[in-house]
């Protein structure tokens, strides 16, 4: 009966060891690959001017003009954001290519509407994609909207408005 030196043995888990740890390296790179693309990749939108951080910003994305900018229930995306810094952020992912417009409201009080004095002209903070503004109302879909191909990252930064 013959043994294996000590020394052999010990070799043996020191390789095993070693492959271990670049097969958990490999795997950690892979990971943080697909998450980073993951994240370059949708249609971040960025709200800026926002005049206090109380409420929330309501933040609703819209496809081929469908509901724009009134009915956000027809919204291919719609969000509620917290406001740090009087700025929200949020990226919408999973997203075909397409022409898409968005619409915000600062919603001062939390009631998931643009409250309006009597006159009809809004109390809380809006805006549009393209920092659009319509001359009697809401622009046009066609006036707010842009581009977005799959796979791309699209940024679109606005400007809250107040009356």
């Amino acid at each position: 009966m013959q043994t294996k030196p000590k020394r052999q043995g010990r070799y043996n888990h020191l390789l095993l060891k070693k492959i271990s740890i670049i097969f958990l390296s490999f795997m950690t790179v892979l990971i943080l690959l697909s998450f980073g693309y993951k994240i370059n990749e949708g249609i971040r939108i960025s709200v800026t001017n926002v005049r206090s951080d109380r409420g929330t910003v309501l933040v609703s994305l819209f496809k081929d003009g469908v509901g724009f900018p009134d009915n956000p229930e027809k919204a291919v995306k719609r969000i509620k954001l917290s406001l740090s810094s009087n700025k929200a952020e949020v990226l919408f992912t999973n997203l075909t290519a397409g022409t898409y417009a968005v619409a915000i409201l600062h919603d001062e009080n939390n009631d998931q509407k643009l409250n309006k004095n009597i006159l009809g002209i809004p109390k809380e903070g809006f805006g549009f994609s393209n920092n659009v503004m319509g001359t009697f109302g809401p622009p046009s879909f066609t006036k707010a909207s842009f581009q977005h191909q799959q796979g791309q990252l699209t940024q679109v930064t606005i400007r809250t408005k107040y009356f």
